[in-house]
């Protein structure tokens, strides 16, 4: 349900002095699922891998999820290809990113309360304790741009860092990035795909941030067993 605050900071979004869609929002809207399966895309040749997704004997994504990236590889510039980071996480990967995270917050910062910790923690990691996020649904995924070789485009900053320069439309990064963070962009949204705003390299389609930042009430998937 989403609170009289969150109903204000979505307000602050919409007219552009918010970079984000507060979660609220996010969580209050409802999931009628669709059963759409998950498929593995480990072994499609069109696609790299990076990170730990270079060993993972599988990688699973929902099926149209799956095909819009398909759709997708066709609006990329000549010697341009998608490089993946991650997509679907079970909740126990979700949990260990989130205590991981939140252990490197607290020695950063050991003077915040615990409220603060938390707060800062859930704007660069879904909080997988009282629920899940994208990445659980098969319907996110974390993606890049590289090269025919597989050697990744200059993007501001790297995959998962997290500063300043994290946010998609960050001021400060090289006009080289920003060319290429367009390019990931437009070839993504274009098939349907919606991005994160906090996280150049998140992109979601059918879950409940995509349905949030469409201005859906309704998404069609929910989380998943893991497979």
């Amino acid at each position: 349900m989403k609170t009289r605050k969150d109903i204000f900071l979505h307000s602050m979004y919409l007219i552009g002095l918010r970079k984000t869609i507060p979660a609220g929002v996010v969580n209050s809207v409802q999931i009628i699922e669709n059963h759409e399966p998950l498929v593995d895309i480990k072994q499609d040749s069109r696609f790299f891998f990076g990170g730990k997704l270079i060993d993972a004997p599988k990688i699973f994504l929902r099926n149209n999820v799956y095909k819009k990236l398909l759709y997708a590889i066709d609006k990329l510039p000549q010697n341009h290809h998608f490089k993946i980071y991650s997509a679907f996480r079970s909740v126990e990967e979700q949990k260990y990113l989130w205590d991981r995270e939140y252990a490197r917050n607290k020695q950063e910062n050991p003077s915040m309360s615990e409220d603060q910790l938390i707060k800062l923690t859930k704007s660069f990691c879904a909080d997988p304790r009282n629920g899940f996020g994208g990445h659980q649904t098969g319907g996110a995924v974390d993606i890049s741009l590289c090269d025919k070789n597989g050697i990744d485009y200059d993007m501001g900053t790297k995959y998962s860092q997290k500063n300043d320069y994290t946010y998609t439309k960050a001021k400060g990064i090289s006009p080289e990035s920003m060319k290429n963070r367009k390019i990931l962009l437009n070839a993504l949204t274009s098939v349907g795909l919606v991005n994160y705003p906090g996280e150049w390299w998140h992109f979601c389609y059918g879950d409940k941030m995509w349905a949030a930042y469409k201005g859906l009430a309704i998404c069609s998937y929910g989380a998943i067993n893991e497979k």
